[in-house]
């Protein structure tokens, strides 16, 4: 996907079909994208106090990272409605109040930009990325471990730009129909712990020890940060800033309230 200008008043110069026939312009496609960021963090705080999550909420979230070469940004959401509890959430938190109510999923969706940032000056970790998100339903048994003997190969060549591309334009494969069962929450959290988890930021997730402890909810955890990546490089790429957070609060809550009004004519 190409980059955007820079449109944080809110007017956009193009219109893109939605979900569930819905058109979105390009303003709000960004604050979509913010949205999957924050549901993704929000599902992670829940998992970190609970060790459950909702099912559905955390499929629309990974389903983004499977998409390869969309023609459209609405190829990437294609369904805005399964981002709802990601729009309440991007809401709420960007008031006074919200702000100290939400504080730790906040500083999650603050953590996954800076990763974010960081991969994008890593293109062989983007390479990487790119060859093995496709094949993630085929990883079984002994192939991790050739999967990781790549990977150290990899990452230790990091400075190689001739490893160079794009993330986003290498996402690939249409899988946000499939059922649940269909992704690999085990793969994907191998791939972040191969990948992300290398970069010099560290997200620090707070929770019961009991639950992150558990090895379901830490694979979960992870694939949905690798998931909220994803949707903050579209963010950025589609002039997305941190300091848009500060300085374009009433604006983007007032994007949320328009988007969430259309899926609600819809519906």
């Amino acid at each position: 996907m190409n980059s955007t200008t820079d449109n944080s008043s809110g007017n956009s110069s193009g219109n893109f079909s939605g979900g569930a026939g819905a058109r979105f312009s390009d303003w709000e496609y960004r604050n979509i994208a913010l949205a999957a960021v924050a549901q993704c963090a929000q599902l992670v705080h829940a998992l970190a106090f609970t060790g459950r999550a909702d099912q559905r909420q955390i499929d629309a979230c990974i389903a983004p990272l499977l998409i390869l070469n969309p023609a459209t940004i609405a190829d990437v959401y294609p369904d805005v409605g399964r981002f709802v509890s990601g729009l309440d959430f991007l809401q709420k938190s960007l008031t006074s109040t919200g702000a100290r109510e939400y504080g730790e999923p906040i500083k999650y969706v603050l953590g996954m930009t800076v990763l974010q940032q960081q991969l994008m000056k890593v293109p062989a970790m983007q390479a990487l990325i790119r060859r093995r998100l496709p094949l993630l339903p085929l990883y079984q048994g002994n192939e991790q471990s050739n999967i990781r003997e790549e990977t150290e190969e990899v990452c230790a060549d990091a400075g190689n730009p001739a490893f160079g591309e794009s993330l986003a334009s290498t996402l690939a494969s249409t899988l946000a129909s499939n059922p649940a069962s269909q992704f690999n929450l085990t793969a994907l959290a191998t791939l972040y712990q191969d990948t992300i988890s290398k970069l010099t930021f560290r997200i620090h997730v707070k929770g019961n020890i009991e639950f992150l402890k558990d090895p379901r909810v830490a694979e979960s955890i992870r694939a949905l940060l690798l998931a909220g990546i994803r949707s903050s490089l579209l963010w950025h790429q589609l002039g997305g800033r941190r300091w848009h957070l500060i300085v374009y609060k009433k604006s983007i809550r007032d994007c949320v309230s328009q988007v969430r009004r259309k899926l609600m004519t819809i519906h």
